[in-house]
């Protein structure tokens, strides 16, 4: 029995990268019961062949597969004695994941030059078993938003182009899973712009899709963006924080547009509101956490609003921010500079009013005034918005 360790622990070493995560092994030559005599707590947690958790780490059997109906599933997997590493390694799906550490000797095995592509920071599939499983252009995708300096190899996208009729197989949470990675990632933008460009982006995000060739609206906030798409991933490159959820608003802010009438344009009238039962499409179709859901309606339905707060009716301003003082993406100092980052930073910069505009929501309400009905909550919102004028006085010169 060999065991290896292989994957993301040896990519990111390589790249210099810290740990993270679990250790994953591959488990060469040997059945479970000899595995189990080495192993004897670990605990099986794969269905279709051997996988075993034991101390902390991740052991999986090698094998091998046969492609067998459509999707990330549909495969024959053979996990016995007679499988090698480089059976094993073969099947993965690009190079610089498919390098193995002997345990023993402390050799790295390296049989489709996974080191010398991430030298030349070049992402590459390891053969024509990539086009077996369409998830792989998901993975691709967001390995591609994890390093953005790397460039993926044409051969590779054309393959991914290939799998696009089989990505209705996935599961939706499969999908969600790769995207919300690629939201943490360095570079989330890239995710997406290769989605459109494979042509996948229409099968799991039809709301993004339909944000490609839209104009995107006045040039004073949208100078040299090619259409609504472009301002979104232009958007998600100038956000000063690398919160999923905050991107993932950013990502949904706008979706409305994309049913914007042409004769209206550049003009996109409603689209805040319109954008709203979008945002909730999306979000159903692939079962997204309520936090993200959160954080994607909130910022469709206010952004247009919010950046009205300086001239806003001062009770009307209150009652908004404390809408947004749920916004998942940061609270009001992530929505306050996702709508810096919307104008281009044409629009003053109100995220360093953020503590300011908590402190006047934490008003109490005096006690003499407790006990009244609805009158205790008109009182409370006079007192914050006597508050906000004082603030929009001082701060906001205005």
């Amino acid at each position: 029995m060999k065991i290896y360790l292989v994957g993301g622990a040896i990519r990111d070493r390589l790249l210099g990268f810290p740990k993270h995560g679990a250790d994953d092994h591959v488990v060469v030559g040997a059945t479970e019961e000899e595995f189990l005599a080495r192993f004897p707590g670990a605990e099986r947690v794969g269905r279709a062949f051997p996988v075993y958790l034991a101390g902390g780490a991740e052991y999986a059997f090698a094998r091998r597969e046969r492609k067998t109906g459509p999707g990330h599933c549909g495969f024959e997997t053979v996990a016995d004695p007679s499988v090698t590493l480089v059976e094993d390694l073969k099947r993965r799906d690009l190079t610089i994941n498919a390098i193995a550490q002997d345990l023993e000797t402390r050799e790295l095995i390296d049989p489709w030059g996974g080191r010398k592509d991430i030298e030349q920071k070049r992402l590459r599939h390891i053969s024509d078993a990539f086009s077996e499983d369409p998830l792989r252009l998901y993975r691709v995708a967001r390995f591609a938003a994890l390093l953005p300096d790397f460039t993926l190899e044409e051969a590779t996208l054309g393959l991914m182009k290939g799998l696009v009729p089989e990505l209705g197989a996935l599961s939706p949470e499969r999908v969600w899973l790769e995207c919300e990675r690629a939201l943490a990632a360095r570079a989330p933008w890239r995710f997406f712009t290769i989605l459109r460009d494979t042509g996948a982006l229409p099968v799991h995000f039809p709301e993004l899709h339909a944000l490609v060739g839209m104009m995107p609206g006045p040039d004073r906030y949208h100078e040299g963006e090619s259409d609504t798409f472009d301002h979104a991933m232009q958007l998600l490159r100038r956000l000063p924080s690398p919160d999923p959820r905050l991107r993932f608003a950013a990502l949904c802010h706008d979706l409305g547009k994309g049913l914007t009438d042409p004769a209206i344009l550049p003009h996109h009238y409603g689209h805040d509101e319109a954008g709203v039962a979008l945002v909730t499409a999306l979000a159903d179709r692939l079962k997204v956490s309520n936090d993200f859901r959160l954080a994607g309606e909130l910022a469709a339905r206010h952004h247009m609003a919010a950046a009205k707060l300086p001239v806003m009716r001062a009770g009307k301003a209150v009652t908004l921010l404390k809408k947004l003082r749920r916004f998942p993406g940061g609270g009001i100092a992530g929505y306050l500079a996702l709508l810096h980052a919307d104008s281009a930073g044409k629009e003053p910069d109100l995220t360093p009013l953020a503590p300011e505009f908590e402190r006047i929501l934490d008003i109490p309400l005096p006690e003499k005034y407790h006990d009244l009905g609805p009158k205790s909550g008109e009182i409370l919102l006079n007192l914050q918005a006597e508050a906000f004028n004082e603030l929009r006085e001082k701060a906001m010169g205005t």
